[in-house]
């Protein structure tokens, strides 16, 4: 996945461009995404927070996630899009949601996290590495995604 890459809601409302490579691809099976989708799973690429650059008004819903991390879910307000979140531990990454990219075929998860979480009936791509959570909690916040990742 190239850069620059750009999406944006369903309605056309809000518009974001990322301006650097991913530096993780991931399908998160958490609860709260689940709920935020309407799906078992969320894709997500989660880039360098100055990276993202949104256009257009948004709204964000805050929730605690299971790892006790505050969840900023970042929506259209027009048409409810789930488009990007933050987090209040990892504030240098922003997770994107893949399916609101223009071109989202290029996308091929890494892993799937929070699979703890995940729905029995839901299939999971045997040859993918799984984390039974956040696969960022071996990190130090901030510090070690800027100098070990990006």
């Amino acid at each position: 996945m190239k850069p620059p890459m750009t999406g944006g809601c369903l309605c056309g409302a809000v518009r974001y461009e990322i301006l650097a490579e991913p530096i993780a691809r991931i399908n998160c099976h958490c609860r709260t995404c689940q709920k935020a989708a309407g799906a078992p799973y969320l894709a997500l690429i989660f880039v360098p927070a100055a990276a993202l650059k949104i256009h257009g008004n948004y709204k964000e819903f805050t929730t605690t996630a299971a790892s006790g991390n505050k969840v900023y879910r970042a929506f259209c307000p027009q048409c409810g899009t789930p488009l990007f979140g933050k987090n209040s531990t990892f504030t240098s990454v922003r997770p994107v949601t893949v399916t609101t990219l223009d071109d989202p075929s290029e996308f091929i998860p890494e892993k799937d996290m929070w699979v703890v979480d995940a729905q029995p009936w839901d299939y999971m791509n045997p040859e993918l590495p799984k984390c039974s959570g956040n696969f960022w909690q071996e990190l130090k916040p901030n510090e070690a995604l800027n100098s070990e990742i990006l």
